[in-house]
C-alpha cells in the first residue's frame, strides 16, 4: 500500500487548511474529497452566500442613498448576480488547488472510509497512513415532515438563476435569516417560519430583536412559535401548514432548519470510532478513540463554522506532529451572521452566563452615540460587552450592526487576552472608527461613557 504521513477525508476548512499546514511542516500529505475543494463553506455555503449577500447590501445602500445627499437608482439582474457568485467561488476554489498543487498535497476527488486507524479505502485503493484526521462535514437536515422529495435547502436556492415572487423560509436560524435578508432585499415577499419563541436560538434577545426589526424593514414576516406540521412542493407553487392550522403559500421553499454531522458513510463503525449522530467523539486535542485518528469540523457537532472547523483540525496537526500545545477554546471562538444589519459574537452572552451561574456585568456603546456610525448612516445596533462581575475580566461580546463581522476580530483578542474593562477602557482607539465602541462600552463600566 502507498503510504502518507497524514490522510484528510474531507476537502473543506477542516480538511485543505491541515493538509496545507502538515505539508509545510514536510509531511506528505493526501487529501480525499469526493467533490469539489473547499467544502460546504467554500461552493455551497458562506463564500456564494457572502458573495449574493455583499450584492443585495449594496442595492439596499443605493436605495438610502438620499439619507446621504445623493440621488439615483439602480437595477439589477439576478443572473447577472448568481453569475459573479459562482465567479467568485471558482477564483476561490482555484486559490485552494493551487495552493495545495504548489505544496505537494496530493488531491484525489473519490471517496473515502476508515478501514483501520491506519487504512484507509480510496474508492477501492487501499493507503497506509501514519495519522487520519476525519472532516467530512455536514449536510442540511429534513427531518419529520420535511423529508419531502423535491424539497429545497441552501445549497438547492444558491442554484436558483430567477428569483421567486414569493418565499417561505422554514427555520429562523444562521441560515434561515440570512437567506431571508438576501432574497427580501432583492424584492422577494419573504415569510420566516420559526418553531422557537424568538429567531437566532442562543443570541441574546437584545441583539435579536434589532435583527428581527431590520428584516421587517426589508418587508420579511416573521412567524415565531410556529411549528411546521407539513410541507408541499411542486415546480410553480409550495406551501407550508402550520401546527395551529395556518397554511402558507408562495412560489417557493426553504428548509433551513440546520445541518447534521456527516457520520454515516466513513466506515466509522466498523472501524470502531466512537460516535453518535450527533457527532465524532473528541478530546481537547481532536483525537477520536482510536490511536492516530483525529476528526475536525461540522462532524463532530460542536461548531458548524468554517473558522472552527479549521481551529479545530490545526490544533490536530500541532498534536500530531508540532508542540501538541494548541487546543480550542470554545469561548473565544467567534461567530457571524450575516443579516441585515450584521451580527457577530464571541464568548457567552448575558442568558448563557446567567445559565452559568456567573454574575456578570454588561457595558454598551451605540452604533447612534458613534461619529463613524452616523457618518455612515447606519446607526441601528449596539456593542455588548461582557464582563465577570468578580474580577472586571471580559468573558463575551455580542454585536449587532454594520460591520459587526469586523469588529468582532478585537474582542476575540480581548477574551482571549483576560482583558480587564478598566484596562481596554484605557487603550486609545482610534477616532472616528466603529473600534471606539469597545472603548466606549468599557468607560460605561467604570466612570460612564464619554459619547454615551
Amino acid at each position: 500500500m502507498e503510504e502518507f504521513d497524514l490522510v484528510v477525508i474531507g476537502g473543506g476548512p477542516g480538511g485543505y487548511v491541515p493538509a496545507i499546514r502538515a505539508a509545510q511542516m514536510g509531511k506528505k500529505v493526501l487529501v480525499v474529497e469526493e467533490r469539489e475543494l473547499g467544502g460546504t463553506c467554500l461552493n455551497v455555503g458562506c463564500i456564494p452566500t457572502k458573495a449574493l449577500w455583499a450584492s443585495a447590501r449594496l442595492l439596499q445602500d443605493v436605495r438610502q442613498a438620499r439619507k446621504l445627499g445623493m440621488q439615483g437608482s439602480m437595477e439589477f439582474s439576478y443572473s447577472s448576480l448568481a453569475k459573479r457568485k459562482d465567479k467568485v467561488t471558482r477564483r476561490l476554489r482555484k486559490g485552494v488547488e493551487g495552493h495545495l498543487e504548489k505544496l505537494g498535497v496530493e488531491v484525489r476527488k473519490l471517496h473515502g472510509e476508515l478501514v483501520a486507524p491506519d487504512v484507509v479505502d480510496v474508492d477501492g485503493t487501499r493507503v497506509k497512513a501514519s495519522r487520519v484526521l476525519l472532516s467530512p462535514g455536514s449536510r442540511p437536515a429534513l427531518p419529520g415532515p420535511f423529508s419531502v422529495e423535491g424539497v429545497p435547502t441552501s445549497t438547492e436556492a444558491l442554484a436558483w438563476t430567477e428569483l421567486p415572487r414569493s418565499l417561505t423560509v422554514v427555520g429562523g436560524g444562521v441560515i434561515g435569516c440570512e437567506f431571508a435578508g438576501i432574497f427580501a432585499a432583492l424584492d422577494v415577499k419573504v415569510t420566516v417560519v420559526e418553531m422557537l419563541p424568538d429567531v437566532l436560538p442562543g443570541v441574546d434577545p437584545d441583539v435579536t430583536r434589532v435583527v428581527v426589526k431590520g428584516l421587517k424593514r426589508l418587508g420579511v414576516e416573521v412567524l415565531t412559535e410556529s411549528p411546521a406540521k407539513s410541507v408541499e412542493v411542486n415546480t410553480d407553487a409550495a406551501a407550508v401548514v402550520l401546527e395551529q392550522g395556518d397554511r402558507i403559500e408562495s412560489d417557493r421553499l426553504l428548509v433551513a432548519v440546520g445541518r447534521w454531522p456527516r457520520v454515516d458513510d466513513l466506515g466509522l463503525k466498523q472501524a470502531g470510532v466512537d460516535h453518535t449522530s450527533e457527532g465524532i467523539s473528541i478530546d481537547e486535542h481532536c483525537r477520536t478513540n482510536l490511536p492516530g485518528v483525529y476528526a475536525a469540523g461540522d462532524a463532530t457537532g460542536k461548531w458548524q463554522l468554517a473558522h472552527a472547523a479549521s481551529a479545530q483540525a490545526l490544533a490536530a496537526v500541532d498534536h500530531m506532529f508540532g508542540s501538541g500545545r494548541r487546543t480550542v477554546d470554545p469561548d473565544t471562538m467567534p461567530a457571524c451572521i450575516f443579516t441585515h444589519p450584521e451580527v457577530a459574537v464571541v464568548g457567552p452572552g448575558e442568558e448563557e452566563c446567567e445559565d452559568r451561574g456567573i454574575p456578570v456585568r454588561v457595558g454598551r456603546a451605540r452604533y447612534m452615540a458613534n461619529g463613524k456610525a452616523v457618518g455612515m448612516g447606519k446607526t441601528d445596533g449596539f456593542l455588548k460587552l461582557i464582563c465577570r462581575e468578580a474580577d472586571d475580566v471580559a468573558v463575551g461580546v455580542q454585536i449587532v450592526g454594520a460591520d459587526a463581522s469586523s469588529l468582532v476580530g478585537e474582542a476575540v483578542a480581548v477574551l482571549g487576552a483576560g482583558t480587564t474593562a478598566t484596562e481596554l477602557a484605557g487603550h486609545p482607539h482610534p477616532h472616528p472608527t466603529l473600534t471606539e465602541m469597545f472603548m466606549e462600552a468599557a468607560e460605561s463600566l467604570g466612570e460612564g461613557a464619554i459619547h454615551g
